[in-house]
């Protein structure tokens, strides 16, 4: 049987992410009813998103779960990044990202790593628990009629029922394919599809072969399995993620590509293999009549920073002030055009810096050239002159801003913000 929903609330949040129940929390705080409808029928299985920057968790502070999402995150230390040829072989390199205090200590962490399948579930009973909100899985948003006075949204249920929701405004807070965004006519600026990806997500404790050079990133360079090893737990839980070549069959033979990229003797478990493809675009409006996008139905920016979940995260604080302040009297046009002006320059910012820090990535590589296989890039390793180990290490510091860099936060100020590369004017 279907849930049973209001027939009117005063604001829809389509998508249950965690930038739309941050959302839904925030307005909630301020006294505003509201009702999240998401179309999946559980919380994110896969770590997915895992890097929080400092100001996101300011926000997440303010809603009464920073404790909780610390004490549930990864405690993996931001010592180092490593580029090794296989994650059990032969070391690269490593950028040493400890603070250089002399007495050792650290200042606040540049991150916290908590993966979307952790902070979701967190997110979900902080938005479900409060009793201003109304948070329902399994429900697909399929179309949305704009009226003078509000929304009509047709939502349809995981058994086929269908029912509608009257809304003085929505929020479009459903991912980066955006059925909303898509449904209003609303276009993406950037690029597209810029490679494919295999994201495997397994299990196995690889904490022998990490502990001495803890980080969350290590980049294996064997030519025959390349990708980069997402480290959430040490003695369990990671992420490969490796290209997709487009051969025929190809995911039958990610378990042996994973192997070998590890060469350690231990069994992964494999839990789950997905496709993706990074993107770099903006939407070209965030608004569009009582419709505000926000988060990854705004903007799609490659994982090279961790920027696109923190930047929407922010984008839901400021959105949720204005539309607080809509229902408090004041100009709506005015209000969520101030929103877009703040937080799209933002996007396009970070975007550009995403992309940057993807390219960036290619420079360690063409030190050492291209190899067919991993005994040509072990021979090469052991090959280097001085000049070319010097290059190899100038290539590796180069990229450090990748990891620390909290980009451009959305807001007043972000318009000055420059926006070189795909999005400059």
């Amino acid at each position: 049987m279907a849930p049973q929903l209001p027939g009117r609330t005063k604001v829809l949040i389509v998508g249950g992410g965690p930038v739309g129940l941050v959302v839904s929390s925030l307005l909630s705080q301020s006294g505003l009813e509201n009702c999240v409808v998401e179309r999946r029928a559980e919380t994110q299985r896969a770590p997915a998103a895992h890097v929080l920057r400092r100001r996101p968790m300011e926000i997440l502070d303010s809603i009464g779960v920073g404790d909780e999402v610390r004490t549930a995150a990864s405690a993996v230390p931001l010592d180092f990044i490593t580029w090794c040829v296989t994650l059990g072989g032969p070391e690269i390199g490593r950028l040493d990202l400890r603070p250089l205090d002399a007495s050792n200590r650290r200042g606040p962490e540049p991150w916290t790593n908590c993966p979307q399948n952790v902070l979701e579930p967190i997110l979900l009973r902080n938005a479900s628990e409060r009793r201003e909100a109304r948070v329902v899985l399994g429900a697909e948003c399929c179309e949305i009629e704009q009226r003078d006075d509000g929304v009509v949204a047709h939502l349809r249920f995981e058994d086929g029922a269908e029912t509608q929701i009257a809304a003085e405004w929505v929020v479009a807070a459903d991912g980066a394919g955006s059925p909303v965004r898509r449904a209003l006519g609303i276009s993406m600026e950037g690029l597209g599809a810029l490679a494919r990806f295999h994201m495997v997500h397994f299990e196995a404790d690889l904490e022998p072969w990490t502990r001495a050079r803890s980080g969350p990133i290590y980049w294996l360079m064997n030519p025959e399995a390349p990708g980069g090893l997402i480290v959430h737990d040490p003695k369990r839980s990671h992420v490969f993620m490796t290209p997709d070549h487009g051969t025929e069959n190809e995911e039958q033979g990610i378990p042996a590509r994973l192997a070998s990229a590890l060469d350690v003797p231990t069994v992964p478990k494999i839990l789950s293999i997905d496709a993706w493809s990074p993107h770099v675009q903006v939407a070209s409006r965030y608004v569009e009549g009582r419709v505000a996008l926000v988060g990854d139905a705004a903007h799609r920016f490659p994982p090279t920073g961790g920027l696109g979940l923190n930047t929407g995260i922010q984008e839901a604080k400021i959105l949720a002030e204005k539309l607080v302040r809509t229902f408090a009297g004041e100009d709506p046009a005015r209000l969520l055009a101030a929103y877009e002006a703040e937080c799209r320059p933002a996007a396009q910012a970070n975007a550009n810096e995403s992309f940057e820090n993807m390219k960036r990535l290619a420079e360690v590589s063409q030190v050492l050239g291209e190899w067919p296989d991993r005994a040509g890039l072990e021979e090469r390793l052991a090959t280097l002159t001085e000049v070319e180990q010097q290059q190899l290490a100038q290539a590796i510091e180069a990229q450090r801003s990748h990891f620390l860099s909290d980009g451009v936060a959305p807001g007043p100020g972000s318009g000055s913000a420059p926006t070189l590369g795909i999005f400059a004017a």
